[in-house]
């Protein structure tokens, strides 16, 4: 297991020897902000979107957070509208394009260009960054799609290699009796997967009553992180729980938890983070809550400045406890707009709502979509094979507030339904939503 991985691979990115020892902030901030000119200076002169977009703007004097800040924001439509035009390297040099439309998206599909370089930089970080997780000679569970060259789970799987452990997939994800059988004979002590199919493998692994020593760790990726999902994935696998942050966009990694639990430290190297206000656009402080924007510092393919990624999180404030000056992500609680508007005009999200159906043994994933009029919300479970409705459940959805108050004042319906009770579940990948008819 590698000590300190992260500060090694950031002194490694910096050239500094591997034992350098920590990089302080004003050296991290500096050496980014020499790397962000070169990228402004890459993009304005080799991508067609970005001579346009930039064409008022003068690299160099771009020194500081408060002049990155003046620089217009690249919005997803761009990206969907015209992806060619980002391009700053040949066709002949493209060693990936990955074309997507997740639940997380709306609209046309977004098409993302990486080069072989770009792609090696992921598998650096996943490398280091799984460092505090898995060991030589270890086993890794791995709940990703896309095992083809470039695909995440291609660039995972290297990654893994590199420390020596394996990595095993399933050939449905969603298919939780399969998974448990699965993760039993590969005896697998990491597992890395979408929080809600990870929540759902540990509710059938505690109503075999398996044992809490094979998991010694799991990462959860892809979606929101529900409190409830956290505790009954540490408390039936006795493991410990590391959260990770990311998409496509950059190139599939983007933060990854502390081992001293802490928050997930950004991945600094490659990428510049900057929170601001969604309604305003400005910069907020460290410890307040906002929209999350990146601007590439590595990528050569198809950089990307001030991208606006729809996900709401905060920079942690002060120093980490474990001495790596990298920033750190931490409440990313969903997507703006993910929210519906009851008829109360109350909004109503689906972190409330995993709050509040997680917590029952039998429930492994569930489904939400809102009609407006007559106002319904339409709640389709997926339970384990030997559970029914919990008794409690349709009590504890209408005895919440929100519900409780659009129910009395406006009539609001609460249908309640199975959709899958043979251990699958419904959910794919991607992040999870409310959706609205």
């Amino acid at each position: 297991m590698i000590n300190n991985p992260l500060e090694c691979w950031l002194n490694l990115r910096m050239g500094r020897r591997l034992d350098s020892g920590g990089v302080s902030p004003e050296e991290l901030r500096e050496w980014q902000f020499e790397l962000l000119r070169k990228t402004i200076k890459h993009a304005a002169t080799s991508s067609q979107f970005y001579s346009k977009h930039l064409s008022n703007i003068v690299p160099d004097e771009i020194r500081t957070p408060a002049d990155l800040s003046a620089l217009p924001f690249t919005m997803p439509s761009d990206l969907r509208n015209s992806p060619n035009s980002f391009l700053c390297v040949s066709q002949d040099e493209i060693a990936r394009a990955i074309t997507i439309s997740s639940s997380g998206s709306s609209g046309d599909p977004k098409r993302l260009f990486f080069t072989t370089g770009d792609l090696e930089r992921t598998i650096e970080f996943f490398h280091y960054g799984m460092g505090p997780l898995v060991g030589k000679g270890e086993t890794v569970l791995a709940l990703l799609p896309d095992s083809r060259p470039g695909g995440v789970g291609n660039l995972f799987s290297e990654s893994i290699s590199r420390l020596g452990a394996k990595t095993v997939y399933p050939e449905d994800p969603s298919d939780i009796p399969a998974l448990l059988n699965l993760l039993l004979n590969s005896r697998a002590t990491c597992i890395l997967g979408p929080a809600i199919h990870i929540h759902a493998l540990s509710r059938l692994w505690k109503s075999k009553r398996l044992p809490k020593n094979q998991v010694r760790s799991a990462l959860l990726c892809w979606d929101v992180l529900p409190s409830v999902t956290i505790q009954t994935i540490s408390n039936t696998f006795g493991c410990e729980i590391f959260s990770h942050w990311g998409m496509t966009e950059t190139c599939l990694g983007g933060a990854v938890e502390c081992f001293q639990d802490s928050g997930m430290h950004l991945r600094e190297p490659d990428f510049y983070v900057e929170i601001v206000d969604p309604a305003t656009g400005q910069p907020v402080p460290d410890g307040t809550s906002g929209e999350i924007l990146f601007t590439t510092l590595s990528r050569r393919a198809m950089p990307l400045i001030r991208y606006k990624t729809g996900d709401i999180g905060q920079i942690v404030s002060g120093p980490c406890s474990c001495g790596l000056s990298m920033r750190r992500l931490t409440g990313v609680t969903g997507r703006l707009n993910g929210d519906i508007r009851l008829p109360t005009s109350e909004q109503l999200s689906l972190s409330e709502l995993n709050e509040i159906i997680l917590q029952f043994v039998g429930v492994l994933d569930f489904k939400v979509s809102f009609q407006q009029h007559p106002p319904s919300l339409n709640i389709a479970l997926d339970i384990s094979p030997e559970a029914k409705i919990p008794s409690d459940l349709s009590k504890s959805i209408i005895s919440y507030p929100k519900l409780n108050r659009a129910i009395v004042e406006n009539d609001l319906k609460i249908n309640i339904e199975i959709d899958n009770h043979n251990g699958c579940i419904s959910s794919g990948f991607g992040k999870r939503l409310i959706t609205s008819a």
